[in-house]
């Protein structure tokens, strides 16, 4: 039914329009998904839509921040235990359970870090976060929207 009122239902964050850098015109990426599936486009095809250097926002932050994904372990959700024993699906009910893990780290925390970042080509290990003590943090993809193509992409 539609809405007289126009806009999201009160509360749906997820709906809110987003202007992508070096756009003019706001996307909803719920639209986006559901355009793509009109389409014909694959959206389940096994892998994840994202690599190491996409930079991308958590799209249920209040003031989006941009992060690089530095690793894409292959694991699902529901695979990600944390320390405390809860996964990441526990964590994150709105999103499926087998819904890729993706690692991030905040831009300015990896420039710093590795000032040469995006001239790599392969992930960070995550041990090697872990170690160096860099501030990371696990996102199920479906959570996370692409701002700018890593280097890696042709």
């Amino acid at each position: 039914m539609t809405r007289k009122t126009g806009g999201p239902p009160e509360g749906r964050t997820d709906e809110e329009p987003w202007t992508p850098p070096g756009s003019d015109e706001p996307i909803q990426r719920s639209l986006d998904l559901v355009k793509r599936g009109d389409s014909g486009e694959d959206l389940d095809d096994g892998e994840c839509d994202f690599i190491y250097g996409d930079i991308v926002h958590d799209d249920e932050a209040d003031e989006s921040i941009a992060l690089v994904v530095v690793n894409v372990p292959g694991i699902d959700a529901e695979e990600w235990e944390f320390d405390d024993g809860d996964t990441l699906a526990d964590r994150t009910p709105k999103y499926p359970n087998d819904d890729d893990v993706v690692i991030v780290v905040p831009l300015d925390v990896l420039d710093e870090y590795l000032p040469y970042w995006d001239e790599r080509e392969t992930p960070l290990p995550i041990e090697r976060l872990v170690d160096d003590e860099v501030p990371y943090a696990p996102f199920p993809s479906l959570q996370l929207v692409l701002v700018e193509k890593s280097h890696l992409r042709d």
